[in-house]
């Protein structure tokens, strides 16, 4: 045993640089492969828009609430149950970004939720309620949702957005 552990400190330490040059040649190669992955998925692009916008100082929560409430209007147009369910999910999702980065009290959304009043935004009972079906979605995984009640739901989630000034009212 001593024999076979004393050949491979010996290979080892005549070989160093050869075993170093091959370290480092396929951590290139990782490297490299990581690089292309992330630039061929958009991973790279859409991280370097980010933080352009932020170094810019643009209104980045409006930007992405415009851009995710396209998303939504396609969702409902395509229909099916998946897409319904998604629809209102990236509305939750959406409200819950604006009012964390406006201050609101709470934790969570639900919190945020228990804590605003109709002063602060006029249609919150409405939006207590659609959070509760974005609460069934995920907690259910059989819960049907119609076309109709998603847009009805979709529709609170919109006067919302109009009131918080994040979209348009004919968006």
């Amino acid at each position: 045993m001593p024999q076979i552990i004393g050949s491979i400190v010996n290979f080892v330490s005549e070989n160093i640089f050869w075993l170093r040059f091959f370290s480092v040649f396929v951590a290139g190669i990782f490297i490299w492969l990581t690089v292309s992955m992330n630039i061929k998925i958009g991973l790279t692009r859409e991280k370097y828009t980010h933080w352009l916008d932020v170094l810019s100082g643009e209104n980045i929560s409006k930007k992405r609430a415009v851009k995710a409430w396209k998303q939504v209007k396609k969702r409902l147009i395509v229909g099916g149950d998946t897409n319904l369910k998604l629809a209102i999910l990236e509305c939750d999702r959406v409200l819950s970004e604006i009012l964390k980065a406006s201050a609101f009290p709470g934790n969570n959304l639900d919190e945020r939720l228990k804590n605003i009043n109709e002063s602060q935004i006029a249609c919150i009972e409405e939006l207590r309620q659609v959070h509760k079906i974005r609460n069934r979605i995920v907690a259910e995984p059989d819960f049907m949702l119609t076309k109709g009640e998603a847009e009805i739901a979709v529709s609170i989630y919109k006067k919302a957005f109009v009131e918080l000034f994040l979209i348009e009212e004919e968006d």
